[in-house]
């Protein structure tokens, strides 16, 4: 199976910017964020190569995959998986409208 393309939404890309500098302010370094950001690298190769991993949420399009307290939420439209959300669990889950 040939590796799929991954795109991150605007929003995807300003919750994951929120979150990693939210790290560097509070920790007053980047190690975390630098880490994370490995994390993300290593998941991001997988579900390039396995694009199901992700389980279905209930519109039956977006599928969500837990990454320690973060979930991603993504949708596979042909050759290309779309990053749609990048969402810290431990925030109000009122916020956050991608199902």
């Amino acid at each position: 199976m040939a590796k799929k393309e991954i795109i991150w939404s605007i929003r995807a890309n300003l919750e994951l910017k929120k979150i990693l500098e939210f790290y560097k302010e509070r920790n007053g370094n980047t190690n975390y964020s630098l880490k994370l950001v490995d994390e993300i690298d290593d998941l991001l190769n997988t579900l390039s190569q396995s694009e199901f991993i992700g389980r279905l949420t209930s519109n039956k399009k977006t599928r969500v995959i837990v990454m320690k307290v973060y979930l991603v939420f993504y949708e596979i439209n042909g050759n290309r998986i779309e990053i749609l959300s990048f969402w810290d669990n431990r925030q109000d889950e009122n916020k956050r409208n991608v199902k």
